[in-house]
């Protein structure tokens, strides 16, 4: 499956907008990231929109929107086609409304798919379209609030646990978000679908990775940074994670 833009570009709509269209030929990836306002598609419920709100719009649909005019949209709007290998359009007619939990990295992608477009350069353009997509598919469900705020907060999680020189326990979470550890993992395991532990393992040992071949750090220091108890239990646990000895992996630098 192929991607080809047919036009894309920043909306900042003035206060007096509204919009009304019978449908479109083609997708409309539409991502709001300032003001707030409402969708309708015809014969389905009313979205509510706002900063990180983000629907693919489908085509041959009409929709209805207006904002509020003291809180008026700012709007990325890709217009693309599915293509085959054949070159033929393929038609998905689902939407999706969803709520992305930081939308900065969706913006700072379509802003790229705008940039490359407006230079003519439409299969790097493509390519960021791709990377948004892909976002925007492994976001929650907008009318999932709950799930939205664990989304976010299992992103820092993430975050502080791929950046911290030490790596932080769930009691560490438990304390700053002031959720039970029981609770945190269960929800961290649902989003990421990987326990807690198993994602703390894996960004150990990638980190180990990086400090092996660009470090001549030693092995034991290495295995005290990132908390493994010795290095015995860190030679233990790379070896059965990546399948050699740490210093085996160290000479293949």
């Amino acid at each position: 499956m192929k991607l080809k833009i047919n036009s894309c570009g920043v909306c900042d709509c003035a206060p007096e907008w509204q919009w009304h269209t019978m449908g479109f030929s083609d997708y409309d990836l539409w991502a709001v990231f300032r003001g707030c306002g409402t969708i309708r598609p015809k014969n389905n419920d009313e979205i509510t929109v706002h900063d990180g709100s983000c629907i693919l719009l489908t085509p041959d649909t009409e929709y209805i929107a207006r904002h509020d005019p003291e809180h008026p949209l700012l709007v990325i709007t890709v217009h693309f086609d599915f293509l085959d290998e054949a070159g033929r359009k393929i038609f998905d007619e689902r939407l999706c409304a969803k709520q992305i939990a930081y939308p900065q990295f969706l913006k700072d992608v379509l802003l790229r798919v705008v940039s490359h477009y407006n230079s003519n350069n439409e299969k790097t353009a493509a390519v960021y379209l791709a990377a948004a997509l892909e976002e925007f598919a492994h976001a929650d469900l907008a009318d999932d609030s709950q799930l939205g705020v664990w989304q976010r907060i299992v992103s820092e999680i993430c975050t502080e646990i791929d950046t911290a020189l030490h790596m932080p326990k769930l009691s560490d979470f438990s304390e700053k978000y002031n959720y039970s550890e029981r609770y945190i993992g269960k929800m961290f395991s649902q989003i990421k679908k990987i326990s807690f532990s198993d994602y703390t393992q894996n960004s150990r040992i990638n980190k180990a990775k990086t400090l092996l071949r660009l470090t001549d750090t030693p092995i034991a220091k290495i295995a005290e940074e990132l908390g493994f108890c010795d290095a015995c239990h860190f030679t233990k646990n790379f070896g059965k994670n990546v399948g050699i000895s740490p210093l085996s992996y160290r000479k293949q630098k």
